[in-house]
């Protein structure tokens, strides 16, 4: 076999620090990433530094360390490839989330950079076959086309794989940035987001060029997954695998005082296996250490704690807590004084109560730790090479000791972003313990307990407005616990390394991308606290991002204000933000998704609105968003029984403008999902707790959005070449609850401030 150039294994690369191969063979024996019984993989883990390889039969292995979440990012990323190298997507599968089958790394909600990863690489790659094809056809590379993987010139032509057929094409990719490092002294390290970025600037097609991108394109194993054929977090099986089942205290803040004796004679295989505070049942059978586990649950002694607030009173918490500046944008001293000069002033204090990821299927993982110190797990995580890092450094072995085998599981929106969070540790830290492998399946009672939360919120917000109705003035003060805590719960409760909760947020404090920039005085400020009981407990209600973090909440109470300010200025809710925003974009979107939702141009309440009455009363109102360079409308139809208190969402409409639409059938599945996930936090989520534990820890105490719940919603797009490729996977959530809140006003005249409008907050503030 000829190289073409020098060939870099992964641990070559860390080395050197500059370079990544992208390997186009016709020799590899890799046909998959499916686990068989031995938990091994097919392909040399020696040589896994590759992004692209090109196979004998035309097709092609592209690799992200990145994870598929649902956004369709394999989708993106197969398109993109398909386009730079002019072949049809179908040819092009994708390997994700293995660390030891894939180069870089970083965060699935990056999926914006890591396709344009994959882009960068395809186009690197097409420049070094045309050079081959050059000599080949003994034509310029000017004179080159190229379709479906043939090279044509001067009436030859010849295919990519007779190109390098007989040897090894070896291509030297440019990256830049870090992977996660299991350092104590950097832990932001641990929790890097970005991985590594293709670097340098091959020609790539013109967005006005491209073909495969725009089109709907089903995504890469869809079909696999519709018929059951993916290994699921929960399906693997590692020989000598033991079950394991985890005994959590009552209390959060409680420890351990005695763990709870087994009945040998009923349950002969099954083991009690403690470390500090971390308690566990495990056996070679599944359900012995199930029945088990509720024994030694039932007589383990813990000690009382009660350092919560309690649910019902943690708005009063935030308000006691010391807050410290985290962000700020505006001339505060500008704001204040053309607020005090308004012609009238319109204030209010927007709040929300800890939310749940609430993954529909429980945390699974699995975990090897042999004797030599290699660890490997398998997991959902959507952080790979962060939860290789988490885990490196809770059980003190070397980064590289450690392997992610990512498998598909229920999404978790965020939760694992910082690589931490659910059963891995439970499962890695026994493992290394027992010296067997180990499963971990958290119970849906267990993950509604003890994972990490998106943080209670509070807000004071103020507008000024002058005697024409126009805004002249906007301030808001958007306090909350920090959001950061990565923390996986297996090791707080073991006493083992991890990550400091007080590390400095990794995601900006003040998230709103502020629309409304004919408003000649604003200031947004955003302050975090550490003061909370609840969010610095043992294990706690520990804070931790959810999708559209930080801005979702922020932009439920910017939207509010602004819906209360156009009901004062007794002005059409869309007309107010199109008059006090220069945004074309997002006025084009506010228009067609009004025209697409029956928009009716009148002010909020409705004539018809009323706050009494079991006749049930309907409303709509608007939100907006800007995320990721896309502008999001939606647009709610609601249905209020002031009696009961029962809301009930008739019709969203939910419109964005994200530039280029890469697939337009992923497009309408993220806004549909996103929107569905933004209605269930809206109208039901809410974690509820007393002095020393979670009490929503069941499906009909911590509700989320049924079947009967979700009304018709419509994704309303275009999509525009000039505007660049902009993000589509996020903010849909976020103008869910806006537009109900708004809704519900038009329906009863009533500013509802918090969500969810849950019947007894919905009656509290109609009889209030």
């Amino acid at each position: 076999m000829t190289n073409l150039g020098p060939v870099l294994t992964r641990r070559s690369f860390v080395k050197v620090g500059g370079s990544l191969v992208v390997s186009a063979s016709l020799t590899s024996s890799f046909s998959g990433t499916q686990v068989d019984a031995a938990g091994a993989t097919t392909l040399d883990a020696s040589k896994l530094a590759s992004w692209l390889e090109l196979k004998a039969d035309g097709s092609i292995i592209a690799r992200s360390g990145k994870t598929e979440t649902g956004t369709s990012y394999t989708a993106f990323c197969a398109q993109m490839i398909a386009d730079e190298l002019d072949v049809d997507p179908s040819k092009v599968s994708m390997i994700v989330g293995h660390t030891d089958e894939t180069p870089d790394g970083g965060f699935s909600a990056g999926f914006l950079g890591g396709a344009a990863n994959m882009r960068k690489v395809a186009a690197y790659t097409r420049v070094a076959l045309l050079e081959l094809a050059s000599k080949q056809l003994s034509a310029p590379v000017a004179n080159l086309s190229v379709k479906n993987g043939v090279v044509s010139a001067g009436g030859k032509s010849v295919a990519y794989v007779d190109l390098i057929k007989g040897q090894q094409l070896t291509l030297t990719i440019p990256v830049a940035g870090k992977m996660p490092v299991a350092d104590p002294k950097d832990p932001v390290g641990i929790a890097n987001l970005m991985g590594l970025t293709v670097t340098g600037n091959p020609p790539m097609k013109d967005v006005t060029k491209l073909s495969a991108v725009g089109q709907s394109h089903e995504r890469p194993s869809l079909r696999d997954i519709v018929q059951g054929k993916p290994i699921y977090s929960g399906d693997v099986k590692v020989p000598g695998m033991l079950h394991a089942r985890m005994v959590r205290p009552a209390s959060l803040g409680a420890t351990l005082v005695s763990a709870g004796k087994l009945d040998a004679a009923k349950f002969p295989t099954a083991e009690v296996v403690v470390k500090k505070n971390l308690v566990a049942v495990v056996s070679p059978n599944e359900w012995e250490a199930v029945s088990a586990s509720r024994q030694v649950a039932a007589a383990t002694k813990w000690t009382d704690w009660a350092g919560l607030p309690g649910s019902a009173n943690m708005t009063k918490a935030l308000r006691a807590a010391k807050w410290t500046p985290v962000g700020g944008r505006g001339d505060a001293a500008k704001a204040d004084a053309a607020i005090a000069k308004a012609s009238k002033t319109v204030a209010g204090t927007y709040e929300q109560p800890y939310s749940r990821h609430a993954p529909i299927g429980p945390y699974v993982a699995t975990a090897e730790v042999k004797a030599d110190g290699t660890v490997t797990v398998w997991s959902q995580t959507s952080q790979s090479q962060g939860a290789r890092a988490h885990l490196a450094h809770i059980l003190s072995v070397p980064v590289e000791k450690v392997v992610i085998r990512w498998a598909q599981g229920s999404g978790q929106y965020g939760r694992t972003t910082y690589g931490g969070d659910g059963a891995m540790a439970d499962a890695a830290i026994l493992s290394q313990m027992l010296g067997k492998p180990v499963r971990v399946q958290w119970t849906i009672s267990e993950d509604l307990a003890w994972s990490s939360a998106s943080p209670a919120w509070v807000a004071d917000v103020k507008v000024g407005l002058d005697e024409q109705g126009n805004m002249v003035g906007f301030k808001s003060d958007w306090y909350a616990p920090h959001q950061n805590d990565a923390r996986m719960i297996g090791a707080v409760l073991a006493g083992m390394p991890t990550l400091d909760p007080k590390t400095k947020p990794l995601f900006p404090a003040l998230s709103t991308v502020w629309p409304y920039d004919k408003v000649p005085a604003a200031n947004e400020n955003a302050f975090q606290t550490e003061g909370v009981a609840s969010d610095s407990a043992n294990g706690g209600l520990r804070g931790n991002i959810m999708r559209t973090p930080g801005q979702r909440q922020q932009n439920f109470a910017l939207e509010g204000i602004i819906n209360e300010a156009a009901a004062a200025a007794k002005a059409d809710p869309i007309d107010f933000r199109v008059k006090h925003t220069s945004d074309k974009r997002l006025i084009e979107v506010l228009k067609s998704t009004a025209a697409e939702a029956g928009w009716k141009n009148r002010p909020s309440p409705s004539p018809e609105a009323r706050k009494t009455g079991t006749t049930p009363v309907r409303g709509r109102g608007v939100g907006v968003v800007i995320r990721s360079g896309a502008q999001w409308v939606g647009i709610a139809e609601v249905e209020v029984v002031p009696a009961t208190g029962a809301v009930k969402v008739l019709a969203f409409t939910t419109g964005v403008d994200v530039g280029k639409v890469m697939n337009p059938r992923h497009l309408k599945s993220n806004i549909e999902g996103g929107t569905v996930m933004g209605l269930g936090e809206a109208l039901f989520e809410e974690v509820t707790f007393d002095q020393s534990k979670v009490t929503s820890t069941d499906w009909t105490k911590y509700r989320i959005p049924t079947m009967g719940d979700v009304p018709q919603v419509k994704a309303v797009f275009s999509s525009f070449d000039d505007r660049g490729i902009n993000g589509g996977g996020e903010a849909a959530n976020t103008v869910s609850a806006n537009a109900v809140a708004a809704a519900f006003f038009d329906a009863t005249g009533v500013h509802p401030r918090r969500i969810p409008l849950t019947p007894a907050y919905v009656k509290s503030i109609l009889n209030a």
